[in-house]
């Protein structure tokens, strides 16, 4: 019989911080994977187990998300060795949660949905051995789901992340779809590298508008975006950033994309395409399938064997903009839910 569980509360930055980040350290596989730092002065929990750190996870409750009434507990930075712990965890954040009045408990968010958010499922049966992680996506044990369905949790919503197999493929409609844009006076430019800062100033601005109707969206200030996109600044190639202008020269669109060190270190060189934004003035044009046949194009040229369309809502028109490329799931993804 194990030795009982001994759960802790403190905010991050006290003395259990060591052992909290411990625990995320001792089950990492990838030591390249990137890491996502607590805030702090964030509520954490941690579980030991004589003595040892064996789980973790963040507490915190947020007014308003976009999509859903009410306030939202939400239970980020999760990690656990063993099912025991797991529960123990998950278990004490549902009760200290529903106690502050919350409509609904949603893991794992660390923080809000501009942070690691959704668990990464395991691949089903026969399918082939999962692919190696890339920069920005969620990575956890494959039991962490069954986990979390054992401490009462259900599926709030579903993600993928697809891959196009042929990006120097060039899609049957591209040429109708540029032309469209075109017409509509709308050019398109790539990232000023010379002014990097005043360019993610752009893409705030457009990431508050274009995102401000997603399911769970919350919106972050300034500072917090651009250090959240300043940390890929060594890997941004311009011709992979691309901005759409409206003929007034008004930013109505963009599309950021990367090469995945990740998957060049595997042998497997790949774009990401993170983020695709367009402002509902600039939608069913065919703008974003058509930036999209550009990162394609410029992507390959550069040496990527794939690219893959980065955790898409599966409801999100990103989905079908992604179909046009007949691409195929690279991975799947859940984020859950638990109600008092």
């Amino acid at each position: 019989m194990s030795a009982p569980l001994e759960l802790r509360s403190f905010r991050f930055g006290d003395a259990d911080s060591a052992a909290f980040e411990e625990v995320r350290d001792s089950l990492i596989v990838d030591r390249s994977l990137p890491h996502e730092p607590v805030a702090p002065g964030l509520e954490c929990l941690l579980a030991l187990r004589s003595g040892r750190p064996v789980g973790r996870e963040s507490l915190s409750v947020a007014p308003e998300l976009h999509g859903v009434t009410g306030a939202s507990g939400l239970i980020g930075h999760f990690e656990a060795h063993d099912p025991e712990a797991a529960q123990a965890l998950l278990r004490e954040a549902r009760t200290a949660l529903a106690a502050r009045g919350v409509e609904r408990v949603l893991a794992p968010m660390n923080g809000n949905s501009w942070g690691r958010y959704r668990l990464a499922l395991p691949g089903e049966e026969g399918a082939a051995p999962a692919a190696t992680p890339f920069v920005g996506e969620p990575f956890n044990p494959p039991d962490y789901p069954a986990w979390f369905e054992a401490a009462g949790f259900t599926v709030a919503a579903r993600y993928e992340s697809r891959e196009d197999p042929a990006p120097h493929a060039v899609a049957p409609d591209a040429r109708a779809l540029a032309e469209r844009v075109a017409r509509a006076g709308i050019r398109i430019r790539t990232l000023d590298s010379t002014d990097f800062s005043a360019e993610l100033r752009v893409l705030f601005e457009l990431s508050l508008a274009a995102f401000a109707d997603n399911l769970y969206y919350t919106p972050i200030g300034w500072e917090e975006f651009h250090t959240q996109l300043g940390k890929l600044q060594p890997i941004v190639r311009p011709e992979l950033v691309l901005i759409a202008e409206s003929a007034a020269a008004r930013p109505v669109a963009f599309q950021f994309a990367f090469l995945d060190p990740l998957g060049a270190a595997a042998g497997t060189p790949r774009a990401i395409v993170k983020t695709v934004a367009t402002l509902a003035e600039a939608r069913g044009l065919g703008l974003a399938g058509h930036m999209l046949d550009l990162l394609r194009e410029r992507a390959s040229e550069l040496g990527a064997r794939s690219v893959i369309h980065a955790l898409m809502h599966v409801a999100n028109f990103s989905m079908r903009m992604s179909s046009r490329h007949a691409s195929r799931v690279f991975r799947r993804y859940a984020l859950y839910e638990w109600r008092p």
